[in-house]
């Protein structure tokens, strides 16, 4: 056979070939329509792979549709047909706007991108709870590179942005163990000035684990700049200088940012509940009080008076039940005692239910009133 006879095959050969692939596009499209989806999986994930098809914008298109469509199925057959369709739906739509230069299917597939970026990101929480952290992982990357395609804002409005993505892999690392990218990541946290006291909560944890109080306190320091109420920074402040035996030392340093600034009502607050700690109550009560006389309506003020109450009217109740039958007299007084401590304990709970209407409280307002045998008003936290 002649060279220009074997060319001749060849173009032919390589035409056929694309033409094949390009009705291999067309076939995924037709069995899509008729939600054939093993069959329109096999010809798209053909062409994908083809040389001459590969980077179509239309092909990726119908390609992250067809994955769409089968984790969109209520079918436990159709789900079956691949374990990654979330992933590869994202991935085939960013693949179809990175090829599509004269934007043909922008304004088909810009939607289409945000739904399937909302779906990796829950498959990327199922794979962290799973604890799969490498496959939870490849679907943060993968929304990462989604992120430049977020034409009308649809990701930002449903939380995803870069820094949220950033938040999302230092809580995978943490689940994992993994001690150095966990560290790597709430810097990067920190230095964004990510709003979300968990990562200041979470990083003293990690160096009370490492026995490390210093870089503990530090955290705090930073945490208590954003979050200078945080309840939780206050307590694990409170506990690292209990641990030390240092209350005084705490004590002299809030007493002396209280002069400096007397009419802040967090300083207060956190100087009550370092003396509430220390079982100096009537300290306690005192700056939670002066707290709310500053703010009437400061939740954690009002909350942890009301527990302090409650603990009170408890150990009144303790001794109660401890007198023996004869003592009477004692038991009317202890009695009267408790519920007096109940009563104030139900009056601050419910200042603080006001502002946080949070189940917990609500529960422990109708347990106080059914036992101050109010029951009409326990039936309001029903």
């Amino acid at each position: 056979m002649s060279i220009k006879k074997i060319l001749t095959a060849l173009f032919i050969s390589s035409v056929t070939l694309a033409v094949a692939q390009s009705n291999q596009v067309q076939n995924a499209a037709n069995y899509l329509r008729n939600k054939e989806y093993d069959k329109a999986k096999a010809s798209a994930d053909a062409a994908s792979e083809n040389e001459s098809t590969k980077t179509s914008s239309k092909l990726w298109m119908y390609r992250g549709k067809i994955y769409q469509s089968i984790y969109f199925d209520t079918s436990k057959i159709v789900k079956r047909l691949d374990a990654e369709s979330e992933e590869k739906a994202l991935q085939s739509y960013i693949n179809c706007l990175k090829n599509d230069k004269d934007n043909i299917y922008k304004d088909e597939v810009k939607g289409l991108i945000v739904q399937a970026s909302a779906a990796v990101s829950n498959k990327a929480n199922y794979y962290k709870i799973n604890k799969e952290y490498d496959k939870a992982l490849k679907c943060y990357d993968l929304i990462e590179a989604a992120l430049p395609y977020d034409f009308d804002q649809g990701m930002k409005r449903n939380n995803i942005t870069k820094e949220k993505l950033v938040y999302y892999k230092f809580d995978m690392y943490k689940s994992a163990a993994n001690k150095e990218k966990t560290l790597e990541y709430a810097n990067k946290l920190i230095d964004m000035q990510y709003k979300e006291p968990k990562i200041y909560t979470d990083m003293v944890k990690l160096s009370l684990i490492d026995r490390d109080t210093t870089k503990a306190l530090s955290y705090i320091t930073k945490g208590k700049a954003m979050f200078e109420d945080n309840m939780e920074l206050v307590n694990q402040e409170i506990n690292i200088y209990l641990a030390r035996n240092k209350t005084n030392e705490l004590k002299t340093k809030l007493n002396d940012a209280i002069n400096l600034a007397p009419d802040n009502e967090v300083l207060h607050a956190i100087l009550a509940n370092l003396y509430q700690k220390t079982s100096e109550n009537d300290k306690a009560e005192a700056e939670y009080l002066k707290a709310l006389e500053i703010k009437p309506d400061y939740e954690v003020a009002n909350y942890n008076l009301g527990v302090m109450y409650f603990n009170t009217g408890n150990e009144w109740n303790d001794k109660l039940g401890a007198l023996p039958p004869k003592e009477t007299a004692k038991a009317k007084e202890y009695e009267t005692k408790a519920n007096e401590y109940f009563r104030k304990a139900v009056s601050y709970f419910e200042k603080s239910y006001e502002v946080s209407p949070d189940k917990a409280t609500k529960q422990q307002l109708r347990k106080l009133f059914l036992r101050l045998g109010e029951a009409e008003k326990a039936d309001k936290y029903k």
